[in-house]
């Protein structure tokens, strides 16, 4: 028979906190060059806010992180070295380290996105059935 393990008081001095990122404004909203909102920051990982306008005069190959693009509302054009992408609501796309891109939306979108990046490789998991 196994003997129970010691028991131990753990002592939990994070908070669960709600964030509202309804009504924040990033760089990247008002300027097509501007930068997303970093809303998290760990060892190896970010997560930022994107809610672009226009088209980024430039095209961007990040050589440390996977990127994910996850579209939370509007649409918004993404292109690639691998192929143009129109992204949706619901929608999510992985930019492997190394890939070069650039995105585009309409003035007038609506496009939110969480972008999140990692240092790590990401893989797409089994969808389920």
């Amino acid at each position: 028979m196994e003997r129970p393990r010691k028991i131990e008081k753990l002592n939990i001095s994070s908070k669960v906190e709600l964030i509202s990122y309804a009504d924040k404004t990033p760089p990247n909203m008002q300027r097509p060059d501007g930068e997303t909102l970093k809303l998290l920051v760990g060892d190896g990982v970010s997560i930022e806010l994107s809610k672009r306008r226009s088209t980024m005069p430039f095209w961007h190959r990040s050589m440390e992180f996977d990127e994910v693009i996850v579209c939370v509302k509007g649409e918004a054009k993404w292109m690639t070295d691998m192929g143009d992408f129109q992204l949706k609501a619901g929608e999510m796309l992985l930019i492997p380290k190394g890939v070069g891109h650039s995105a585009s939306a309409e003035a007038n979108s609506e496009y939110m996105a969480i972008e999140i990046k990692s240092r790590n490789p990401l893989t797409y998991s089994k969808p389920p059935t």
